[in-house]
């Protein structure tokens, strides 16, 4: 209570109005937490209960005849035969303090009628914790409704004075880490029950919801109600007969149930709390099991519960393996709809090594995966034919890449879902492999054999027009740049084992970048596509050659096989080499006093073949791509933004191939040459002064394939065999496979001047198609149209939609993302369907407001007035 008002009252009694002593008699105790707290000067404060009687009449009439005194007695006002102190009181001042005008007076409220409501909620005021709390969300036209909803309020500690944020509160109470259990006693209910505010919850809940229970309303039953009422509202078909009685009656009341839930869902201090009782009501519901019955189609809209998303997935994963492309289409977009959805953004999941991820994102993004790999495969249903080497070569740098790309993504993400213990991707990955090594590495390696082998074969000139052979690298890109660049530096990252595919995807981050420009251009790698000959092949370099009995690879009679060697070949040039774990390791002046003797740096970086060369690692080598991608990107930031670098080449000394399918002993191809004749032996080649042709291999010699002084040969297995299987057998190069010898050649460029603004990155425009001024039914769909296609410069934009009131969230919220690609308007539409919550009242003259704002930060996007004038009828 104001203890200041009660302070300036009584100090009126003993000054103005001269008393000496002053009686106060509190029959209902309003005061008595707060006697302690008064302060009245010159006044002794003396509690009646507690003082005997005589004792107090001495003190008053002989001991201290002059001292004002506060006679406190929280009891009724005693009958004069009963009143020890009747002749003290006969000639003192009784003093009353009506609870109910101060507080009406102290919450400033303008209505006096409600002064007999507020004695009836009396004992919610004796705690001035709860009172200061309630103080602050009152306003003067409150009426009793309005104040037992604040005091709701602060029995819950909701952040608004609004029944959906009490609701959330209140269960959040019945919650504890291990779950929602519907028998645990909740401190907020049992407060809200025992300070009669019981009728008044229901009251709200029956205004706002329609919930009426006949019998005993109850926090399970309100529950079960509004989650099976969701549920109706979401599904495209009947409601189950077995749910049909918890579903609310008022039909006006019905949407208020998923507008709630919503709101509930994404809140980002309550989802966990939605999450736990979600489970709990479906577990009572046996929703599982009711879901079985559903197709697809008919649950696209439904948040309301977990088992619905595992519902979904099972279900497309099912059609996807059914082999018909016809699904595809609609597979997609149920994908991209649920990829939007409530479980497949919030919510994390364990996941291993790899830290908290939403596993139901990570799956969705490989079933996707799946069928951009199963649509590519049917465009070449009938297998490949090419006319040509350079034909073929050309679709692999333009398209075929994409099997080998889609490939590793899809194995990335489900191995994260199956590191997690989530088995619904296992069937699914079969068929994957299926795909990839029982056809699409059958194919490709049988068309492209055929070019190989014979007198007019490849192996025979190793060359293609227009492209550039790997050992030509240093000659006709770094020497001519060196002479032309002034003091410029150059910088060249060569990454063991970085394959075109991957080099595809790293060339779209880049490009992503403010400042950057990267351009990819395939290389024709050395045969064999090994570690020490592909690395060779990058150095400056007049001859390369091969020592005479251990066949390593000399650049111009210097050993290549270290940093520090590679340093003594690079210094002709003015350069250095050194790995890039080193470099980066240097702050920016260290960098920069580093590189500053040197016109060209050498940066190794060993990712992938450090992972996938060991037998122990190598089903960790998607991993390791990826985390390749990350460092390389990263590294040429580092090279840009620290070392002031203006022009960066990513290269690799091979590539590689890896099936996660095991080897079968029909995949080892066996010479039938004596291995004594072998200089270096490898899964994937054989090298040797005077091998013999063999029916197994293919044979060629390094002066041709490599350009080497040397006449060395060498055999390499046709298709996807291998000599064996030492080290590990899934992840292999050496041999002659499109993936083991494009060689990725990206270039990387600072922009500067005018081509800066070209380089500028935005996320993609978003407009509201038409205007919509007005809102005539609770639920309205409103279109929209994404202005930019997706591309290197305009990324994807998702946005939070809904309709407010001010800031004051009226309506769902609901998330769309616009990424198409696509370059037709009609590809770029999207809609959402918003619901308003029902029994607002809106103010048909007021404006209202449609809000876009972007998911990732909360920040508004676009806001559009908006009209609401909703017919009585659309309530029936």
């Amino acid at each position: 209570m104001n203890i200041t008002q009660l302070q300036e009252t009584l100090n009126t009694v003993f000054t103005e109005k001269n008393k000496r002593i002053v009686f106060w008699y509190d029959g209902d105790k309003d005061f008595e937490d707060t006697l302690s707290e008064i302060r009245l000067e010159d006044v002794r404060i003396v509690r009646l209960d507690k003082t005997a009687a005589l004792a107090l009449k001495m003190e008053i009439e002989c001991q201290f005849p002059h001292q004002k005194f506060l006679l406190y007695s929280p009891t009724q006002e005693p009958a004069p035969e009963e009143d020890w102190l009747l002749d003290i009181r006969l000639y003192s001042y009784t003093f009353h303090a009506d609870k109910a005008s101060i507080i009406l007076k102290e919450l400033n409220l303008d209505n006096q009628s409600i002064r007999p409501f507020l004695k009836k909620r009396n004992t919610f005021f004796n705690k001035r914790d709860r009172f200061n709390r309630l103080k602050k969300w009152i306003k003067p036209d409150d009426r009793e409704d309005d104040i037992d909803l604040r005091m709701l309020t602060v029995l819950t500690r909701s952040d608004q004075p609004d029944l959906f944020s009490i609701l959330m509160k209140l269960f959040e109470s019945c919650c504890d880490d291990n779950g929602f259990d519907d028998s645990m006693p909740s401190k907020y209910w049992s407060d809200i029950d025992r300070l009669g505010l019981t009728p008044s919850f229901w009251k709200f809940t029956a205004q706002t919801f329609g919930y009426i229970n006949e019998k005993e309303p109850n926090l399970n039953d309100f529950l079960l109600r509004i989650f099976v009422t969701d549920f109706s509202n979401r599904i495209k078909t009947d409601l189950p007969q077995a749910l049909e009685h918890f579903l609310i009656d008022s039909p006006s009341h019905r949407m208020n149930a998923s507008v709630f839930l919503s709101q509930w869902r994404s809140n980002i201090d309550q989802y966990k709390i939605f999450n736990r009782i979600s489970a709990r009501i479906a577990q009572k519901l046996r929703i599982q099991d009711i879901l079985i019955s559903f197709p697809v189609e008919e649950l696209i809209e439904v948040m309301t519960f977990e088992a619905a998303e595992r519902r979904i997935i099972s279900s497309i994963r099912d059609r996807i393996l059914s082999n018909s492309s016809n699904h595809y289409p609609l597979m997609q977009e149920l994908i991209k709809t649920r990829l939007d959805g409530y479980w497949a953004r919030i919510n994390l999941h364990e996941s291993g090594e790899s830290g908290p991820i939403n596993l139901y994102r990570t799956v969705y993004n490989a079933l996707e995966t799946a069928i951009e790999l199963f649509t590519l495969r049917d465009r070449y249903d009938g297998g490949f034919s090419f006319a040509s080497a350079e034909a073929m070569f050309t679709a692999y740098t333009a398209e075929l890449f994409r099997f080998d790309q889609l490939y590793r993504k899809f194995y990335e993400l489900s191995d994260k879902a199956e590191m997690a213990g989530w088995d619904v991707l296992k069937t699914l990955r079969l068929a994957v492999e299926d795909c990839y090594s029982g056809w699409f590495m059958d194919q490709i390696s049988l068309q492209w054999g055929d070019f190989l082998d014979g007198d007019k074969g490849l192996l025979n000139k190793w060359k293609l027009p227009y492209i550039l052979n790997q050992y030509d690298f240093f000659v006709r890109n770094i020497e001519p740049a060196l002479k032309e660049s002034g003091r410029n530096r150059l910088f060249v990252i060569v990454s063991d084992a970085f394959r075109y595919e991957a080099a595809r995807e790293l060339e779209q981050i880049i490009n992503g970048k403010y400042r950057m420009k990267a351009q990819l251009e395939p290389m024709l790698g050395v045969l064999p596509s090994c570690t020490a000959l592909g690395m060779a092949a990058l150095l400056p370099h007049k001859k390369l050659s091969f020592t005479e009995k251990s066949g390593n690879v000399l650049a111009d009679d210097q050993s290549s096989n270290s940093l520090d060697y590679r340093s003594q070949i690079l210094s002709k040039y003015d350069g250095i080499a050194i790995k890039a774990e080193d470099l980066t390791a240097m702050n920016k002046e260290q960098g920069r006093e580093f590189i500053k003797p040197y016109r060209v740096v050498y940066i190794y970086h060993d990712r992938i073949d450090a992972a996938g060369d060991k037998k122990v690692s190598e089903d960790q080598v998607f991993t390791a791509v990826r985390k390749a991608i990350d460092d390389l990107s990263a590294l040429v930031n580092f090279v840009i933004n620290n070392l002031n670098g203006t022009n960066v080449f990513i290269t690799a000394d091979h590539g590689f191939v890896y099936q996660d399918r095991a080897p079968a002993p029909m995949d080892k191809s066996v010479l039938d040459i004596p291995d004594r004749d072998f200089i270096k032996s490898h899964k994937r080649f054989v090298l040797g002064h005077d091998l013999e042709a063999s029916d197994n291999a293919f044979r060629g010699d390094t002066k041709t394939a490599a350009n080497t002084e040397t006449h060395m040969k060498f055999l390499l297995p046709k298709g996807t065999n291998r000599f064996n299987f030492i080290g590990g057998a899934k992840y292999y190069h050496g041999g002659a496979l499109l993936q083991e010898i494009v060689i990725p050649l990206l270039t990387v460029t600072q922009m500067k001047g005018k081509h800066l603004v070209k380089s500028e990155i935005s996320d993609v425009g978003v407009s509201l198609i038409g205007s919509p001024k007005k809102i005539v039914t609770n639920i309205t769909r409103f279109e929209f149209i994404q202005t930019d296609a997706v591309s290197e410069r305009y990324k994807p934009r998702t946005l939070k939609i809904s309709v407010r009131d001010g800031n004051e969230l009226i309506s769902d919220e609901k998330l769309l993302t616009f990424d198409s690609e696509s370059s037709s308007i009609e590809d770029r539409k999207k809609s959402v369907s918003l619901t308003l919550k029902s029994g607002q009242g809106f103010d048909n003259k007021k404006e209202y407001c449609l809000v876009l704002r972007n998911a990732d930060d909360e920040t508004e996007y676009n806001r559009l007035s908006l009209l609401i004038d909703i017919a009585f009828a659309s309530d029936f």
